[in-house]
């Protein structure tokens, strides 16, 4: 069986704050992060860890500035530079930056 390979204390540490279980139990995979800095940027993360899928939306006083959603999804890991980096497929596809400005880029 496959799943989404993390680090929870990694997670805990970007996002500021402990998960919320979408499916009532933390054993079923179904997460949300959300974290939000003082300019107004709010960054909201769900994972289904077994189904390897995110979605992740990035807002800016309740309007929408990204919305994605990812297949395949086989890591989410801490950078150095306090970002969070997904692989698809082994391969890096996005970084979601926490430090000086929320944002995100997209590696291929």
């Amino acid at each position: 069986m496959s799943f989404i390979k993390y680090n929870e204390n990694d997670l805990l540490e970007l996002f500021q704050s402990d998960p919320v279980c979408i499916f009532g139990n933390i054993d079923a995979g179904g997460l949300i992060y959300t974290y939000k800095d003082n300019h107004n940027f709010k960054i909201i993360l769900s994972l289904d860890v077994y189904q390897q899928s995110i979605n992740l939306s990035i807002t800016y006083n309740d309007l929408n500035v990204f919305t994605g959603e990812l297949l395949n999804v086989t890591s989410i890991t801490k950078t150095e530079e306090e970002s969070m980096l997904v692989k698809v497929n082994n391969e890096k596809k996005l970084e979601v930056r926490f430090s000086n400005q929320v944002g995100v880029v997209l590696l291929s």
